[in-house]
Order: structure tokens, then sequence, then C-alpha cells
């Protein structure tokens, strides 16, 4: 039990070291939209009190509530939807270090008049690790909700956006790959894939390639020049695990 103890603390300080140094480093690496940001889907964030209880921040008696729980002995963890009439909706979550959510944002992304929701939550690690978090997306389906949950990098409104040429919402999944280059050398590039949402799943937006972006010692958002279509496939194929950004 002590040695639990021991290494859940030291994980503990590792993550915020990190996010204290390093809470801005995908956003330095964002894709823009000519030249600059892409224009945010207006989101409210929500905000935690007691319980890993997330309510709205002006009218939390009004609003559906999110909460993570873990049951004794349990691998995973719990994460709960209330809507005000008291009805639940429930689907299961990393345990990582146990219920804790690092954020939850809420707004109508498929413009049916009803609140959806953006539950993030860190995936654990250190340096470019600390970065993976999961995404767990309640969109609003009639009188009931779809849920899945996404891998990407560091989730936040930055990631929620508008397409300017459709004016739908649009969700920026970040992932993080190495690959040789056209000058034959090896390179890291953050990689930003689209994904609308197609009622009940993500599909990837055809019409918005994705973005590779070389990872610098500097801010950067210039799409790269260093790879070919070829190259980027090899460098894609070689880590498999984000081929598939849902699960």
């Amino acid at each position: 039990m002590l040695r639990f103890l021991v290494i859940t603390f030291l994980l503990l300080l590792c993550l915020r070291a990190f996010a204290d140094t390093n809470e801005t480093l995908v956003s330095d690496y964002a894709p823009y939209w000519h030249g600059k940001p892409w224009p945010r889907w207006p989101v409210v964030a929500y905000v935690e009190t007691a319980s890993n209880l997330w309510v709205h921040p002006v009218d939390p008696t009004h609003f559906p509530t999110i909460q993570e729980t873990c049951e004794p002995d349990s691998d995973f963890t719990t994460v709960t939807l209330r809507l005000p009439n008291g009805t639940l909706y429930k689907t299961y979550n990393d345990f990582v270090l146990g219920p804790g959510l690092t954020a939850v944002y809420s707004g109508d992304l498929n413009n049916d008049g009803k609140p959806d929701f953006i539950v993030v939550k860190y995936d654990g690690g250190c340096g470019l690790a600390a970065e993976y978090e999961t995404g767990l997306f309640a969109f609003s389906d009639g009188n009931d909700y779809r849920l899945t949950r996404v891998r990407t990098m560091d989730l936040s409104p930055d990631d929620l956006v508008i397409d300017p040429k459709t004016k739908q919402f649009r969700f920026i999944q970040t992932s993080f790959r190495q690959g040789k280059a056209l000058d034959g050398e090896y390179h890291s590039f953050w990689i930003h894939r689209f994904y609308m949402w197609q009622g009940v799943h993500f599909q990837e937006d055809s019409a918005t390639l994705p973005v590779w972006i070389q990872y610098l010692d500097r801010p950067n958002h210039e799409p790269t020049k260093l790879l070919t279509p070829a190259l980027k496939q090899k460098a894609w194929d070689e880590d498999p695990d984000f081929n598939n950004i849902e699960w």
C-alpha cells in the first residue's frame, strides 16, 4: 500500500510539473486557417465542485452535470451524465490514477438546440506523454445521448472549431510521429486531423487534409514541406495506434 502511494505521489508530481511547463506545448503547433487560428465553436467550461462533480458555471440546477466515480477494486472509472430530470447516461473511462477529470465543456455541437458535452482526462505520463488525453464526447440524439471516447493530445477549446466553409462543427484530433524527411534526416511532427460527427460516430473530413507541422525549438504553425504524401504515409503507418481515434 505504501509503495502504491509513493508511486502515485511521484506520478502526480510529474504530471503537475509538466502541466506547469508544457501547458501550451500543443497549442504552439496548432494548425492555422489562412494564417490565423481556426475559429472556435462556442462552448461553456464547466466548474468542478466536491466529489469530482462538474456543473454549469451559472445555473447548475437547470443544466446536466458530469461526474466520474470508481467502484472499490475496479480497474476502470464510470462517467455519469445526469440530466435535470434525473435521467442518467453512463460509460466507462480509463482508470489512470483513479477518478479525476481535467476539464468539462458543453456546447451545441450538432445544432439541435440541446447541450452536448466534452469530458477530458489525462492519460498520464511525463514529457510528451503528459499531453495524451482521453476525450469523452456525449452528443444529443433526439431524447437520447450517444457517447464515444477519442484519443488525442491536449484537448481544449482550440480543438473544437468552426469549419469556415460549411459553418459546421469540426474536432481537431492531434497525434505525434517521427519520420524520415526529404533531407534524409528524421524529424518529429504534430499531425492534426479534422473530424465531423456523423450521428453515430466521428468521420474524418475528407475535404480538409491532415496538417503535419514540424516540432521545432519555437512555436510553429506552418505545414511542413519536408514530407511527401508517401513519406507521411510511411511515418503514419509505423505507429498504428491512432489509425482509429475512437474506442
